[in-house]
Order: structure tokens, then sequence, then C-alpha cells
């Protein structure tokens, strides 16, 4: 295996070190077997080593730093020792965060767009996610600000996926609704154009979803769309969720999203989640929609529905080592 000796793992960390060594580790970090090898080297923690690499400036390589990070994070049970290691090492998360949110941070010209790739897989533990959503950090408003990045595919899809996986979290919607995070705007803002309204409709919707520009464009890739309209059913589970939604009038954003969309799963998970927003509590008849148990043959009977719906089919989520090849190029 590659990067088994500490000599080898010096090539790698040399700035002016050879970069198909540099390649070969990310993608060795890319097999949970090569994985595995690299966390259990003795003499040097590659974690650490990694991190070091990205908070440094001047280091011209950040991005195959940060890849590594990434592939080495992805296997649930790995990013949970990784998780570890940046937890109990000296730049843990809020740092990383931090980094990611200064364009520009790196001199020498990487992008960083990995590394949100890396703090997008901690979203898959139950820790990371706390973490993320620490009402006295500001972890997750920092992550915000790139739902709608133009420059990285990658970077953007990696902090929807985040922000995805943290409305699973069923105890943090009221923050995440209120005030301090606003989430439901932002998650409807990428499914939004330059949708026409009259005054009150427009009056009617949050302030950054009224009067758009006659140029805003839709989210382009209907994965991301995907998770954005799952993030905001997630937030549909409860009924305060859904009465939050209602007095935003969301359904305008949906309905115009409706008309546009072309994609099979994403126009069967607008359809949902309008279905819920506009029928009555008393219709729906429970308070918390995950409290409802679903007998096995009627569960079938939905998954055999959304199948035939979906036959036409959508693509799946790049795999992640795809979308390192296209971020280092």
């Amino acid at each position: 295996m590659l990067m088994d000796t500490v000599n080898e793992l010096v090539q790698l960390l040399a700035a002016d070190g050879r970069i198909d060594v540099k390649s070969a580790a990310c993608m060795t970090a890319a097999q949970e077997s090569g994985a595995e090898g690299l966390l259990a080297l003795k003499d040097v923690d590659i974690t650490a080593e990694m991190v070091k690499c990205i908070e440094d400036t001047e280091y011209p390589h950040a991005d195959f730093a940060c890849g590594i990070l990434a592939n080495l994070s992805k296997p649930k049970h790995l990013c949970q020792r990784v998780f570890d290691r940046i937890t109990d090492g000296p730049t843990k998360l809020e740092g990383l965060v931090y980094i990611l949110s200064q364009i520009d941070y790196n001199k020498k010209g990487a992008k960083l767009h990995l590394l949100a790739s890396f703090i997008s897989n901690f979203s898959q533990l139950a820790a990371g996610r706390r973490q993320m959503m620490d009402k006295d950090g500001f972890v997750l408003q920092r992550l915000l600000s790139f739902m709608d990045y133009k420059e990285s595919k990658g970077r953007r899809m990696s902090i929807i996926a985040t922000v995805h996986n943290c409305c699973f979290e069923k105890k943090y919607h009221p923050w995440l609704m209120g005030e301090d995070v606003d989430l439901v705007p932002r998650l409807l803002l990428p499914l939004a154009g330059p949708d026409t309204f009259n005054e009150e409709e427009n009056d009617s919707l949050p302030f950054d979803l009224q009067y758009l520009p006659d140029d805003k464009e839709r989210e382009p890739d209907p994965e991301i769309r995907k998770l954005l309209l799952e993030a905001l059913m997630q937030l549909c589970i409860t009924r305060a969720g859904r009465e939050v939604m209602r007095k935003q009038n969301i359904y305008l954003i949906l309905r115009e999203h409706h008309k546009w969309e072309e994609d099979r799963h994403c126009i069967m998970l607008n359809e949902d989640l309008v279905n819920l927003l506009i029928r009555t509590e008393d219709e729906i008849g429970v308070e918390d929609l995950s409290s409802v148990e679903v007998p096995p043959d009627m569960a079938r009977k939905f998954v055999e529905h959304d199948m035939e719906f979906l036959m036409t089919g959508s693509s799946d989520l790049n795999s992640l080592t795809e979308a390192m090849v296209e971020e280092l190029k």
C-alpha cells in the first residue's frame, strides 16, 4: 500500500514534492483499505499533518490535503475516528469552517473546495451535527453563505448536503427555522427563479424571496435541488414547522418551481411537500409525522408507486472521488 512508510509520507507533505505521489495518496485514501492503512500509521498522525497543510496559507498543494481528508472520512466508521482526532486536536471543526469561509485563504492558488466535502462528512455523525448546530458557535451560519456559491458545484453541493443532514435533527428545527438561522428562505432561494408575483403575494414572502431580479437563475443541478427539497420536507415533519412555512407562504415559490422542474424525482418531492402544506392540520391529523407507523404492505405500495413515477429516472449523486478529480483539475 502506498504511504506505508514515513519516508513516503514526507514526499507527500513536501511543498515541492511530486504531484503524482500526492495524487496517488488521494486515490489511496478513496479506497477503504487504503484509508484504514493511512489512519493506522503509528509514526505520523495523517489527520493532523493534513490539517497543518490546509492551515498553512503558503502550502501550494492544500487541495490534495483536503481531498485526502475527505476520502479518509467518507466511510462512517472511519469518519468517527477522524472526527475524534479533529476534536482532540488544536484546529477543531469551527476552525476548519473558518478557513473554508475565507475566500482566497490559500495564497498559492489552492481553492480548498474539497474542505467542504471533508466538513460535510462530519454531518453523517450525530456528534458532528451537534457541533455544527451549537447555538453558542457560528459554524452552520458560516456554511450557509455558500449555498448559492456559483464558482464551485462541489463546494455548493457539499454545503447543501451538510444542511440537509442537519435537518434530520428534529429538536433543532425551532432554531433552524427561527431568527438566528432563518433556514427556510435559504433553502428556497436556489429553487426560485425570475418569478412574477403581485404586490400582495410578494409582501407575503420572506424578505430574501421578494422581488427577485429578472436574471435570477434556479439551481441547475437536479441532485442539489433534490437535497434542498428533502431538507424542506424534513422541516415539515412537525406541525410547528409546517405552520412556519405556511406563514411564509412558500407555496408560491414551490408552485413556480413545479412549473419549471423537469426532473421526475424533484417533481415528486415538490408535490409531496405542497400536498402537506395545503392540507389543514385537522386533515393531517398528527403533530409529528415521524411518529406515524406505516404498515409494511402500505409502505411497499408507496415505494412501488414512487418507482413507477420515477421510471424515467434521475442521475445518482456523483461519487466523491469523481467530484474530487474535477475539483483538482
